[in-house]
């Protein structure tokens, strides 16, 4: 770590993922800071700065270091271990200690009963729902295979599992020669408990026609704001169902409400849409199938507004996925929820090809002329954010309103200069058949009605567009 990057670290303030210590601590406590960083965010411990965030140095920087490499290794079991490293800084020493978010929590401090969990500036002992969501973070339980235990097997609707067999078999080529019974253990979307088939949490989520019932967690908030905050509201649903028609329902939000220009080019009318269809599907596939549904009340929200559309899902990245790698476009395939993405790529025309998503969503902006999306983690969920064209679209629609009351040969003019840049009166009565005298007629009127700009003058007259 150079100075500069450890001077701007000794002005932030103590929090989630950072923490000063005047000396080495007790081994218990250093213990338990660390594995808590490792259990929650990740972060950075530094030694030498007082109760006063003053930078004070240690005396001793390899006795320090040295210490700390003993509580690694009698009191924690790590599976990546931290870096240490010695800072100089102003003529003094310190010791920085960088903990990476852990892979596969919970961390535990040996002798201690339960897992510790950073929450602001501090440590504390997780609570049961805290502890459970870090077993699901490791991949060793996966919250959408356990039991819905207040949900029974008739709950789950035989319209909506014949629904997904019909789709699956169009999709693949192949009829399923199965019970529904059978069917549904195959998914995943069952499990025996006590000698009876039970619906796990994606059965209830995939095939339950009132999922909300069971899963309150069930629900996307779909909201369009006027102007650019949360001021003044314009329009708002709140969506419940089972997943795939709620993917199908927010989208229709979505297209009622996202503006839609049309231009005619030639004698074909083209729409164009404020964003990009194929974006705006992505982004809202993967919050379905990609959200944290252990989090108990959490929903997914769409809040649209004049300049952008941002996209919230319940739950942190795994860890492994960043978003870092996301900027750069790379691919992260990690699955939370393996049985629900599964089940959306037989039905086909929701997912395309696994891990290319993020890819496909940029391209789309980009193709579209606007910026590549915004990824954020914000402290327990994941948000999405598509920058609109603004103003710009504004600014467009405002040129296509004034090509209202011009006539067809006049529209392919302008198609003509589209094409070849510029046209003389000549060229107009070849395009059109039109006499000399009409001609000049209908490219003044494109100049008044400010379409296409005169230059020259006589013989040597020409037009382009505005």
């Amino acid at each position: 770590m150079d100075e500069e990057t450890f001077a701007r670290l000794l002005q932030q303030r103590e929090g989630e993922t950072l923490d000063f210590k005047r000396e080495l601590p007790g081994s218990s406590d250093l213990a338990v800071l660390i594995s808590a960083l490792y259990n929650t965010h990740g972060g950075t411990i530094v030694f030498g700065v007082d109760n006063q965030r003053r930078p004070v140095g240690v005396d001793r920087p390899q006795g320090v270091e040295a210490g700390i490499v003993n509580i690694l290794r009698d009191r924690l079991d790590l599976d990546v271990l931290p870096a240490i490293e010695i800072v100089p800084f102003l003529g003094r020493e310190f010791v920085v200690i960088t903990c990476p978010r852990g892979l596969y929590p919970p961390y535990f401090v040996r002798g201690e009963p339960r897992p510790h969990v950073r929450v602001g500036s501090t440590n504390r002992p997780a609570t049961h729902a805290e502890i459970r969501r870090l077993y699901l973070l490791s991949g060793e339980t996966s919250y959408e295979t356990l039991p819905c235990r207040s949900a029974a097997l008739t709950d789950l609707s035989p319209t909506l599992i014949a629904r997904y067999g019909e789709r699956r078999s169009r999709h693949t080529a192949g009829a399923l020669d199965l019970s529904n019974e059978e069917l549904l253990r195959n998914l995943g979307c069952t499990v025996e408990e006590e000698g009876r088939l039970v619906p796990t949490n994606a059965g209830v989520l995939l095939f339950c026609e009132d999922p909300y019932r069971f899963l309150r967690q069930n629900e996307i908030t779909c909201v369009q704001f006027k102007g650019t905050d949360m001021l003044r509201t314009i329009d708002r649903r709140d969506l419940r169902g089972p997943l795939p028609d709620l993917v199908v329902e927010a989208e229709q939000f979505l297209y009622r409400h996202i503006r839609i220009g049309h231009e005619v080019i030639g004698f074909e009318g083209i729409d164009y849409w404020e964003y990009p269809r194929e974006a705006l599907r992505e982004a809202l596939i993967n919050a379905v199938i990609h959200r944290d549904y252990s989090i108990t009340g959490g929903r997914i929200r769409i809040f649209m507004f004049d300049d952008r559309i941002e996209f919230y899902s319940p739950g942190d990245l795994l860890p492994g996925v960043t978003v870092e790698k996301m900027q750069r476009l790379e691919s992260q395939s990690k699955l939370r929820n393996p049985v629900i993405v599964e089940l959306f790529r037989d039905l086909g025309g929701f997912i395309e090809k696994m891990g290319t998503g993020i890819q496909r969503m940029a391209r789309a902006m980009a193709e579209h002329g606007l910026a590549i999306p915004r990824f954020e983690e914000l402290g327990g969920e994941f948000r999405v954010t598509l920058v609109g064209p603004g103003v710009k679209f504004m600014q467009k629609a405002a040129a296509l309103a004034k090509q209202r009351g011009i006539n067809d040969r006049q529209r392919q003019a302008l198609a003509y200069l589209r094409e070849r840049g510029r046209i003389a009166r000549q060229e107009y009565c070849r395009l059109t058949g039109l006499h000399h005298t009409v001609a000049s007629s209908e490219l003044r009127d494109l100049v008044d009605k400010d379409l296409v700009s005169r230059h020259g003058a006589g013989r040597k007259t020409y037009y382009t567009l505005t």
